[in-house]
């Protein structure tokens, strides 16, 4: 393992990899993107460049082993800070640690929804947590939970919040749908 800089710059260039398995998780990720204001965009932005990152390389492809967000980021909305530099570690394919991707991602998706929902009105626990569910396999849950779903009370435990607060959050949406209907 070496302890490299990247400049913004750079990584957004180059093809970064994702990893099929996972594409449900991107593509909620990406949508939840698209509901912030950009002054929580920048917030988050920052705060994936202060973080260490793993990085591998792998037939010229840029692989992120965490720090997924910042992955998403360099494709999608930090072009135009080119001059940042991040911190990786860059772990050779044949040395590479046993990384379990799917339990990095998760839980860097979970932590970063959880901020973004404390933040936006127009984010809700009940609509979040149905988008998680549907984007969750079997064999995920599974991996994740040893269950084979993502449950109500488990979401509430990785938000931190009370049954009480998602059925809020539900009754709020059920409304909001029959106004809107």
């Amino acid at each position: 393992m070496k302890l490299k800089q990247y400049s913004l710059s750079y990584i957004s260039e180059q093809f970064i990899a994702y990893h099929d398995e996972f594409k449900q998780l991107y593509i909620l990720t990406y949508e939840t993107l698209s509901k912030l204001e950009d002054v929580f965009l920048e917030i988050e932005i920052e705060r994936a460049l202060a973080a260490t990152t793993f990085v591998t390389i792998i037939d010229k492809n840029f692989i992120f082993l965490n720090n997924y967000i910042l992955a998403i980021f360099c494709k999608r909305q930090i072009q135009q800070v080119t001059d940042k530099q991040v911190h990786c570690i860059y772990v050779n394919n044949n040395e590479s640690p046993e990384f379990h991707r799917l339990e990095t991602i998760f839980y860097e998706l979970i932590n970063f929804i959880n901020r973004a929902i404390r933040s936006q009105e127009n984010l809700n626990y009940y609509n979040i947590h149905q988008e998680l569910k549907t984007a969750l396999t079997t064999k995920q849950c599974q991996d994740l939970f040893n269950l084979n779903s993502y449950t109500i009370l488990l979401f509430c435990s990785h938000m931190n919040i009370h049954k009480k607060t998602y059925d809020n959050a539900r009754n709020e949406s059920k409304n909001s749908e029959k106004y809107n209907a």
